[in-house]
């Protein structure tokens, strides 16, 4: 790569780093992959044929983010566990083969890392390699969802203001 599109790169991370999330967020909540607590499982299985994710809310009518349902914790209830006869300690026995996952609720991920409106992207996208996930819900004081913002959005929207800078050279 020459040294000066290098450079141009350099240039624009170090200021695409100080944009507050809510700048490049998705705010269309109404787009979200959205359920609530009380959800039935097979809704949550129909939601996810078309996303990876999908937003746990406390209760229709509110926006109070409660917890996050991926793909992966499907897959955690899919599978059936081998609990080993040597094994110590509770056993988290969460199976749809059990029959003791019928809600969202019983799924979901109740610990949720999130940002606030004013977070820097460099913020979110530190949270998102410590974290290790893709997507950050965007809360407000009360914790209600204001929007997300992903991996594939910040790429999108770097790229966006690289090619830009490139063709204005400010």
């Amino acid at each position: 790569m020459p040294k000066e599109k290098q450079e141009d790169i350099q240039y624009v991370l170090k200021h695409f780093y100080k944009v507050p999330v809510e700048t490049i967020m998705k705010k269309d909540v109404w787009n979200l992959p959205i359920a609530y607590e009380d959800t039935p499982i097979e809704e949550i299985f129909s939601i996810m044929t078309a996303r990876r994710h999908v937003w746990i809310m406390e209760k229709k009518g509110s926006m109070k983010l409660s917890g996050i349902i991926t793909e992966k914790d499907l897959l955690e209830v899919m599978a059936p566990k081998r609990i080993k006869p040597y094994a110590i300690g509770s056993v988290d026995i969460r199976s749809l083969l059990l029959g003791n996952v019928v809600l969202a609720r019983d799924i979901m991920v109740r610990k949720i890392v999130y940002c606030k409106p004013n977070s820097t992207i460099e913020e979110a996208l530190d949270k998102m390699r410590a974290f290790r996930i893709r997507r950050l819900p965007i809360l407000d004081d009360n914790g209600n969802l204001l929007g997300e913002i992903t991996i594939k959005t910040i790429i999108i929207q770097f790229r966006k203001v690289l090619k830009w800078y490139r063709i204005t050279g400010k």
